[in-house]
């Protein structure tokens, strides 16, 4: 009764209620998360929002972050083989290898 309170109030005000957020590994999946290490090998991150999160060391592999926001996101030492990057902003990231990626780079450190 309330999730359907609180729908049709955001319907009336025109807003989409907040997506949930996902955990894995442990690590809450949003804007400036602090996960390093964890293991995201062959997750769906398509679209989301990760914007100055620390993945020191992380586990990529296989994942999906086409069209996601990594902007100032901290990769150094993060396993990204076989990762879709497509659409997605690494625009002051840190890459895997240590370079600070440039602003326009959208689908690979440039």
């Amino acid at each position: 009764m309330i999730r359907t309170a609180v729908l049709f109030v955001c319907l009336l005000v025109g807003v989409a209620p907040a997506a949930a957020q996902q955990i894995v590994d442990n690590c809450t999946l949003q804007p400036y998360t602090h996960c390093p290490g964890v293991n995201l090998n062959g997750h769906d991150l398509s679209g989301m929002n990760l914007q100055g999160a620390y993945f020191k060391g992380a586990d990529l592999r296989n994942a999906n972050l086409s069209g996601a926001n990594f902007i100032d996101v901290y990769l150094y030492d993060a396993q990204m083989d076989g990762a879709n990057l497509s659409g997605a902003n690494f625009s002051k990231a840190i890459w895997p290898d240590g370079r600070t990626c440039r602003f326009d780079s959208i689908g690979t450190c440039k």
